[in-house]
């Protein structure tokens, strides 16, 4: 049994040590400039984006790129 004991530590251990990643990526902002964009963009399926769809509503934008 100790020698299980002793992994088990060793493990717990390790993941204590290793610090957790904080940092998702560069923050994309909603702003002027990107709805601008997004109502430019051609809509592959459903209906398009206007202006209507940003006042004051949180947006999620799904994007699919295949090469």
């Amino acid at each position: 049994m100790k020698p299980l004991y002793r992994v088990v530590i060793v493990a717990v251990g390790l993941i204590l040590a290793i610090p957790p990643k904080l940092d998702a990526g560069q923050a994309i902002e909603l702003n002027k400039q990107v709805q601008d964009g997004l109502i430019a963009a051609k809509a592959v399926r459903g209906p398009g984006v206007d202006r209507e769809l940003f006042n004051g509503k949180p947006v999620l934008v799904v994007f699919f790129a295949s090469w």
